[in-house]
């Protein structure tokens, strides 16, 4: 009787942490994708997404790595890190980039000199204007 119960306990105890951590990596997960603030703010996170977004003077930021994002429309600031990501933008103001190997596309710029202000960390990283 005691041997049933300790593993009752143990069953549900393993069943449980199991649930547990399914749910936290679930939750993170969610594609590795968060879009929120009023489609003010676009934040992606995770491995290998292909996402289009349609933004208006919001900000994008990306962490992971070799996400391709297309956004439509303008972004005031856009924050990459990690590797191999790849944003085209219409309009970007301010370009944060950390890691390496990512790439920012971009059309124009709102900024006086038609090009936006760049802060680049890491190797490899670049930003073109298409």
């Amino acid at each position: 009787m005691k041997n049933i119960k300790a593993a009752g306990i143990l069953t549900i105890l393993l069943l449980g942490t199991g649930t547990a951590f399914s749910q936290s990596r679930k939750t993170e997960s969610a594609k590795g994708v968060e879009k929120t603030d009023g489609n003010k703010m676009v934040h992606v996170e995770g491995v290998g997404h292909t996402l289009n977004y349609a933004l208006n003077g919001g900000t994008v930021e990306v962490e992971g790595g070799d996400n391709t994002l297309t956004i439509k429309g303008s972004a005031k600031k856009i924050e990459v890190s990690g590797t191999g990501n790849k944003v085209y933008v219409d309009k970007v103001d301010k370009i944060s980039m950390e890691g390496g190997d990512n790439i920012v596309y971009y059309r124009t710029s709102g900024t006086k000199s038609g090009k936006p202000d760049v802060s680049i960390t890491g190797v490899g990283n670049k930003v073109v204007k298409q």
